[in-house]
Protein backbone atom coordinates (compact mmCIF):
# COMPACT_ATOMS: atom_id res chain seq x y z
CA UNK A 1 0.00 0.00 0.00
CA UNK A 2 1.76 2.92 -1.23
CA UNK A 3 2.09 5.55 1.95
CA UNK A 4 1.63 9.39 1.43
CA UNK A 5 3.65 11.72 2.21
CA UNK A 6 3.08 14.38 4.85
CA UNK A 7 2.21 17.67 3.82
CA UNK A 8 5.39 18.79 5.89
CA UNK A 9 7.35 16.61 3.86
CA UNK A 10 6.29 17.97 0.36
CA UNK A 11 6.88 21.88 1.85
CA UNK A 12 9.94 23.18 -0.69
CA UNK A 13 12.12 26.09 0.40
CA UNK A 14 10.76 29.09 2.55
CA UNK A 15 11.45 32.29 1.01
CA UNK A 16 13.81 33.24 3.64
CA UNK A 17 15.82 30.19 3.23
CA UNK A 18 16.34 30.83 -0.52
CA UNK A 19 17.40 34.50 0.52
CA UNK A 20 19.66 33.23 2.91
CA UNK A 21 21.38 30.98 0.33
CA UNK A 22 21.38 33.59 -2.90
CA UNK A 23 23.46 35.65 0.01
CA UNK A 24 25.97 32.85 0.43
CA UNK A 25 26.11 32.41 -3.16
CA UNK A 26 26.54 35.70 -3.39
CA UNK A 27 29.50 36.27 -1.15
CA UNK A 28 31.10 33.05 -2.37
CA UNK A 29 30.78 34.71 -6.36
CA UNK A 30 32.04 37.88 -4.95
CA UNK A 31 34.99 36.05 -3.51
CA UNK A 32 35.95 34.06 -6.71
CA UNK A 33 35.70 37.28 -9.01
CA UNK A 34 38.27 38.69 -6.56
CA UNK A 35 40.45 36.35 -6.45
CA UNK A 36 40.01 36.33 -10.36
CA UNK A 37 40.48 40.46 -10.80
CA UNK A 38 43.08 40.00 -8.44
CA UNK A 39 45.24 37.62 -10.39
CA UNK A 40 44.23 39.58 -13.51
CA UNK A 41 46.21 42.98 -11.92
CA UNK A 42 48.70 41.09 -10.48
CA UNK A 43 49.52 39.20 -13.92
CA UNK A 44 49.17 42.55 -15.89
CA UNK A 45 52.21 43.84 -13.08
CA UNK A 46 54.02 41.18 -13.67
CA UNK A 47 53.77 41.61 -17.41
CA UNK A 48 55.31 45.08 -16.78
CA UNK A 49 57.76 44.35 -15.24
CA UNK A 50 58.91 41.53 -17.76
CA UNK A 51 58.91 44.22 -20.26
CA UNK A 52 60.44 46.64 -18.04
CA UNK A 53 63.23 44.30 -17.60
CA UNK A 54 63.63 43.49 -21.37
CA UNK A 55 63.53 47.14 -22.35
CA UNK A 56 66.08 48.12 -19.63
CA UNK A 57 68.15 45.20 -20.92
CA UNK A 58 68.22 45.70 -24.65
CA UNK A 59 69.25 49.82 -23.61
CA UNK A 60 71.83 48.91 -21.44
CA UNK A 61 73.27 46.17 -23.68
CA UNK A 62 73.45 48.65 -26.51
CA UNK A 63 74.54 51.67 -23.78
CA UNK A 64 77.58 49.35 -22.83
CA UNK A 65 79.00 48.21 -25.73
CA UNK A 66 79.19 52.34 -26.95
CA UNK A 67 80.71 53.11 -23.47
CA UNK A 68 83.37 50.13 -23.52
CA UNK A 69 84.76 51.26 -26.63
CA UNK A 70 85.15 54.53 -26.07
CA UNK A 71 88.38 56.19 -26.06
CA UNK A 72 89.84 53.59 -28.33
CA UNK A 73 91.72 54.47 -31.04
CA UNK A 74 93.58 51.48 -32.62
CA UNK A 75 96.65 52.07 -30.98
CA UNK A 76 95.71 52.59 -27.27
CA UNK A 77 94.67 55.29 -25.36
CA UNK A 78 95.36 58.79 -27.49
CA UNK A 79 95.16 61.61 -24.68
CA UNK A 80 93.34 64.47 -26.86
CA UNK A 81 96.15 66.62 -26.30
CA UNK A 82 98.21 64.35 -28.72
CA UNK A 83 95.71 64.37 -31.17
CA UNK A 84 95.56 66.90 -33.99
CA UNK A 85 92.35 67.55 -35.55
CA UNK A 86 92.67 68.48 -39.22
CA UNK A 87 88.65 69.05 -39.87
CA UNK A 88 87.14 72.76 -40.75
CA UNK A 89 85.85 74.65 -37.48
CA UNK A 90 83.33 75.08 -35.83
CA UNK A 91 83.70 71.05 -35.01
CA UNK A 92 80.22 69.59 -34.56
CA UNK A 93 80.13 67.29 -31.29
CA UNK A 94 80.52 64.48 -33.17
CA UNK A 95 83.46 65.36 -34.79
CA UNK A 96 85.20 67.10 -31.95
CA UNK A 97 87.76 64.76 -29.63
CA UNK A 98 87.47 65.22 -26.04
CA UNK A 99 89.21 61.97 -25.35
CA UNK A 100 86.62 59.47 -26.10
CA UNK A 101 83.84 60.52 -23.85
CA UNK A 102 81.75 63.56 -22.66
CA UNK A 103 78.81 63.92 -20.65
CA UNK A 104 76.25 66.58 -20.14
CA UNK A 105 73.86 67.37 -17.09
CA UNK A 106 69.89 68.42 -16.64
CA UNK A 107 70.02 69.08 -20.86
CA UNK A 108 72.32 71.04 -21.26
CA UNK A 109 73.54 69.50 -24.24
CA UNK A 110 74.27 69.96 -28.30
CA UNK A 111 71.36 69.42 -30.56
CA UNK A 112 72.77 65.41 -31.08
CA UNK A 113 69.69 64.95 -33.16
CA UNK A 114 69.40 68.18 -35.34
CA UNK A 115 66.17 68.93 -34.19
CA UNK A 116 64.84 65.76 -35.41
CA UNK A 117 63.78 64.92 -31.32
CA UNK A 118 63.59 67.46 -28.33
CA UNK A 119 65.25 66.68 -24.87
CA UNK A 120 63.60 66.23 -22.20
CA UNK A 121 64.36 68.93 -19.76
CA UNK A 122 66.26 67.58 -16.35
CA UNK A 123 67.71 64.60 -18.34
CA UNK A 124 71.45 63.71 -18.36
CA UNK A 125 73.30 63.28 -21.57
CA UNK A 126 76.41 61.16 -22.95
CA UNK A 127 78.42 61.23 -25.93
CA UNK A 128 80.86 58.64 -27.17
CA UNK A 129 83.75 58.30 -29.99
CA UNK A 130 86.00 55.52 -31.01
CA UNK A 131 87.57 54.24 -33.44
CA UNK A 132 84.63 51.41 -35.42
CA UNK A 133 85.22 48.07 -36.59
CA UNK A 134 88.39 46.73 -38.11
CA UNK A 135 92.10 48.57 -38.47
CA UNK A 136 94.19 49.51 -41.36
CA UNK A 137 97.54 49.16 -40.98
CA UNK A 138 99.69 52.48 -42.36
CA UNK A 139 102.09 51.01 -44.75
CA UNK A 140 103.25 54.70 -46.01
CA UNK A 141 101.91 58.50 -45.38
CA UNK A 142 103.34 61.83 -46.79
CA UNK A 143 100.53 64.47 -45.80
CA UNK A 144 101.18 66.29 -49.14
CA UNK A 145 101.90 63.34 -51.19
CA UNK A 146 99.09 61.53 -53.54
CA UNK A 147 98.28 59.47 -52.54
CA UNK A 148 98.52 60.71 -49.38
CA UNK A 149 98.22 57.41 -47.20
CA UNK A 150 98.57 54.34 -48.20
CA UNK A 151 97.25 51.42 -45.73
CA UNK A 152 97.57 47.12 -46.39
CA UNK A 153 94.09 46.32 -46.53
CA UNK A 154 90.69 48.05 -46.40
CA UNK A 155 89.15 45.41 -44.28
CA UNK A 156 86.78 48.50 -42.21
CA UNK A 157 85.47 49.55 -45.70
CA UNK A 158 86.58 52.97 -45.29
CA UNK A 159 84.36 55.47 -48.21
CA UNK A 160 84.78 58.68 -48.99
CA UNK A 161 83.50 61.27 -47.02
CA UNK A 162 84.09 58.85 -43.52
CA UNK A 163 85.60 60.93 -40.54
CA UNK A 164 89.10 58.51 -39.86
CA UNK A 165 91.02 58.48 -36.68
CA UNK A 166 95.00 57.23 -37.81
CA UNK A 167 97.42 57.16 -34.90
CA UNK A 168 101.09 55.65 -34.30
CA UNK A 169 102.68 55.27 -30.83
CA UNK A 170 102.81 58.77 -30.43
CA UNK A 171 99.90 60.69 -31.81
CA UNK A 172 96.75 60.84 -33.02
CA UNK A 173 95.25 62.58 -36.40
CA UNK A 174 91.52 63.16 -37.47
CA UNK A 175 90.58 63.90 -40.71
CA UNK A 176 88.03 63.42 -43.31
CA UNK A 177 89.17 60.62 -46.23
CA UNK A 178 88.21 62.73 -49.60
CA UNK A 179 88.81 59.63 -52.20
CA UNK A 180 89.43 56.36 -51.79
CA UNK A 181 91.00 53.82 -54.72
CA UNK A 182 91.64 50.34 -53.93
CA UNK A 183 93.99 50.79 -50.73
CA UNK A 184 95.40 54.28 -51.70
CA UNK A 185 93.35 57.15 -48.93
CA UNK A 186 93.02 60.80 -49.79
CA UNK A 187 92.60 63.92 -47.79
CA UNK A 188 92.95 66.64 -49.50
CA UNK A 189 92.14 70.48 -48.67
CA UNK A 190 88.71 71.95 -49.96
CA UNK A 191 86.79 68.78 -50.56
CA UNK A 192 83.90 67.02 -48.51
CA UNK A 193 81.68 68.48 -45.47
CA UNK A 194 83.28 69.56 -42.79
CA UNK A 195 86.11 68.96 -45.25
CA UNK A 196 90.18 69.50 -43.88
CA UNK A 197 91.90 72.67 -43.31
CA UNK A 198 95.06 71.99 -43.62
CA UNK A 199 98.26 69.43 -44.13
CA UNK A 200 100.32 70.81 -41.83
CA UNK A 201 99.27 68.24 -38.84
CA UNK A 202 102.30 69.29 -36.95
CA UNK A 203 102.23 72.29 -34.37
CA UNK A 204 105.58 73.09 -32.83
CA UNK A 205 105.83 74.53 -29.42
CA UNK A 206 106.35 77.72 -30.60
CA UNK A 207 103.15 77.20 -32.20
CA UNK A 208 104.25 77.25 -35.86
CA UNK A 209 102.85 74.34 -38.21
CA UNK A 210 104.87 71.92 -39.92
CA UNK A 211 104.25 69.22 -41.65
CA UNK A 212 103.62 65.78 -39.67
CA UNK A 213 102.64 61.91 -41.18
CA UNK A 214 101.96 58.84 -39.37
CA UNK A 215 104.36 56.55 -38.93
CA UNK A 216 104.52 53.25 -40.89
CA UNK A 217 105.66 51.72 -37.50
CA UNK A 218 102.40 50.74 -35.93
CA UNK A 219 100.61 53.24 -37.34
CA UNK A 220 96.33 52.51 -37.96
CA UNK A 221 93.44 54.05 -39.16
CA UNK A 222 89.97 53.07 -38.98
CA UNK A 223 86.74 55.03 -39.27
CA UNK A 224 85.72 56.99 -36.19
CA UNK A 225 81.96 56.46 -34.67
CA UNK A 226 80.28 58.73 -32.88
CA UNK A 227 77.20 58.17 -30.47
CA UNK A 228 74.86 60.17 -28.34
CA UNK A 229 72.70 59.05 -26.01
CA UNK A 230 69.55 61.21 -24.77
CA UNK A 231 65.65 60.83 -23.56
CA UNK A 232 63.79 62.99 -25.98
CA UNK A 233 60.40 63.63 -27.49
CA UNK A 234 58.91 62.43 -30.59
CA UNK A 235 55.39 62.96 -31.45
CA UNK A 236 54.58 63.33 -27.99
CA UNK A 237 56.57 60.17 -27.16
CA UNK A 238 59.20 60.17 -24.47
CA UNK A 239 62.44 57.51 -25.60
CA UNK A 240 65.50 56.93 -25.13
CA UNK A 241 67.57 57.97 -28.66
CA UNK A 242 70.93 56.72 -29.63
CA UNK A 243 72.45 58.98 -32.22
CA UNK A 244 75.16 57.90 -34.65
CA UNK A 245 76.79 59.94 -36.99
CA UNK A 246 78.21 57.30 -40.27
CA UNK A 247 80.13 59.28 -43.11
CA UNK A 248 78.98 63.23 -41.64
CA UNK A 249 75.16 61.54 -41.70
CA UNK A 250 72.95 62.15 -38.51
CA UNK A 251 70.74 59.00 -37.92
CA UNK A 252 68.81 59.38 -35.34
CA UNK A 253 67.75 56.01 -33.48
CA UNK A 254 64.94 54.96 -30.73
CA UNK A 255 66.07 52.53 -28.82
CA UNK A 256 63.18 52.52 -26.09
CA UNK A 257 60.21 54.21 -25.76
CA UNK A 258 58.00 55.29 -22.47
CA UNK A 259 61.40 56.57 -20.97
CA UNK A 260 60.95 59.66 -18.28
CA UNK A 261 64.45 60.12 -17.27
CA UNK A 262 68.38 59.16 -17.27
CA UNK A 263 70.95 60.22 -15.09
CA UNK A 264 74.41 60.01 -15.50
CA UNK A 265 77.39 59.96 -12.81
CA UNK A 266 81.28 59.61 -13.60
CA UNK A 267 83.88 57.62 -11.78
CA UNK A 268 87.31 58.98 -12.35
CA UNK A 269 90.52 57.42 -11.97
CA UNK A 270 92.13 57.95 -8.65
CA UNK A 271 88.52 58.67 -6.87
CA UNK A 272 86.24 56.83 -4.71
CA UNK A 273 82.85 58.77 -6.19
CA UNK A 274 80.21 59.22 -8.82
CA UNK A 275 80.00 62.76 -9.58
CA UNK A 276 78.50 64.54 -11.62
CA UNK A 277 79.24 65.99 -15.21
CA UNK A 278 79.07 69.35 -13.81
CA UNK A 279 81.08 68.66 -11.36
CA UNK A 280 84.50 69.58 -13.18
CA UNK A 281 84.81 66.13 -14.64
CA UNK A 282 88.11 65.55 -16.71
CA UNK A 283 86.83 63.16 -18.72
CA UNK A 284 90.49 61.46 -20.04
CA UNK A 285 90.36 60.17 -16.20
CA UNK A 286 86.74 58.62 -16.88
CA UNK A 287 86.76 55.22 -15.71
CA UNK A 288 83.52 53.88 -15.27
CA UNK A 289 79.74 55.25 -16.19
CA UNK A 290 76.79 54.89 -13.96
CA UNK A 291 73.22 55.42 -15.26
CA UNK A 292 70.12 55.20 -14.22
CA UNK A 293 67.27 54.62 -16.84
CA UNK A 294 63.83 55.08 -15.57
CA UNK A 295 60.94 53.86 -17.93
CA UNK A 296 57.35 55.39 -17.48
CA UNK A 297 54.43 53.99 -15.25
CA UNK A 298 51.02 51.98 -17.03
CA UNK A 299 48.05 53.67 -14.83
CA UNK A 300 46.21 50.73 -15.64
CA UNK A 301 48.81 48.42 -13.88
CA UNK A 302 51.06 50.67 -11.45
CA UNK A 303 54.61 49.65 -10.83
CA UNK A 304 56.40 50.95 -7.89
CA UNK A 305 59.24 53.64 -8.66
CA UNK A 306 62.16 51.33 -7.46
CA UNK A 307 61.29 49.20 -9.57
CA UNK A 308 60.93 51.62 -12.73
CA UNK A 309 64.33 52.99 -12.24
CA UNK A 310 67.22 50.77 -13.62
CA UNK A 311 70.67 51.42 -12.95
CA UNK A 312 73.90 49.96 -14.33
CA UNK A 313 77.90 50.55 -13.92
CA UNK A 314 79.76 50.19 -16.88
CA UNK A 315 83.84 50.54 -17.01
CA UNK A 316 85.56 51.78 -19.84
CA UNK A 317 88.19 49.45 -21.41
CA UNK A 318 90.48 51.82 -23.07
CA UNK A 319 92.07 53.45 -19.85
Amino acid sequence: MMRLCSKKAARGFSLTELMVALLLGSFLVAGVIGVYLSNVSTNRVNQQISELQQASQVSFQLLSQDVQHAGYAGCGNVMAAHVFNALNPPLAWWNNWTGGIQGFDSGGFPDFSNGAVVPLPNTDALQVMYGRGVSASVVSHNAAGNPAMVINQNLAGIVANDIVMSCDSKWGLIFQVTAVNGTDLSHAVGAGAPGNRTLQFGVAPNGVAYQRNISSDAGFVMPMESAAWFVGTRNNLNSLYRVVVVAGQVRVEEIVPNVTNLQLQYLQRGTANYVDASAGVVWENVVSVRAVLTLADNPSAPVALALREISQVVNLRNR
